[in-house]
């Protein structure tokens, strides 16, 4: 009987310690991205070119993720209409610090890493062999949202392509 007692506790020991385990190791949206989710829209510049853009961020796959969608259209000096979409899957990697995946209409993906600092979200995105970048998403106290891509140059410096700023719909 006391064996019994004994291997009962044992097992109910370590049943809670996997239970324990697995959700403190299952990585959660740190507060800034939370902040982030919701979908955003605004005015801007990309490519020297008038643009508008819409993004979304949202928890997904079992709030895993925090998936970002971004659609930005933007006119040309003939009036023409160009779109490039994407989306990126981030998750926390430890506090103010994220990893992420990126897909877009390209057809070009690439990894991301991302930082907080202060008020923004800082992601590089890319590799040496393909192209890489960063983008800055700044919470204005405004409570709106701008947004700064950046292209480096062979050189090592940064090129601004695009730079927006969003409020969030409501």
């Amino acid at each position: 009987m006391k064996t019994t007692n004994c291997k009962l506790q044992f097992i109910g020991l370590v049943l809670m310690l996997c239970c324990f385990g697995s959700s403190a190791a299952q990585p959660k949206p740190a507060p800034f991205l939370k902040r982030l989710i919701g979908t955003w829209q605004g005015e801007g510049k990309a490519f020297g070119m008038e643009a508008r853009m819409q993004i979304k961020w949202e928890e997904v796959l079992g709030n895993k993720f925090v998936r970002l969608s971004l659609k930005n259209e933007m006119r040309t000096p003939t009036g023409q209409t160009q779109v490039f979409e994407g989306h990126a899957y981030y998750q926390s990697t430890a506090e103010g610090l994220y990893e992420a995946k990126w897909f877009d209409s390209r057809g070009t993906s690439f990894p991301i890493k991302g930082r907080v600092e202060d008020e923004a979200l800082i992601a590089f995105w890319g590799t040496p062999e393909q192209e890489q970048g960063k983008s800055v998403y700044r919470l204005l106290g405004t409570g709106k949202l701008e947004v700064v891509d950046s292209v480096k140059q062979k050189d090592g410096s940064w090129r601004e392509f695009g730079r927006f700023v969003l409020v969030r719909e409501p």
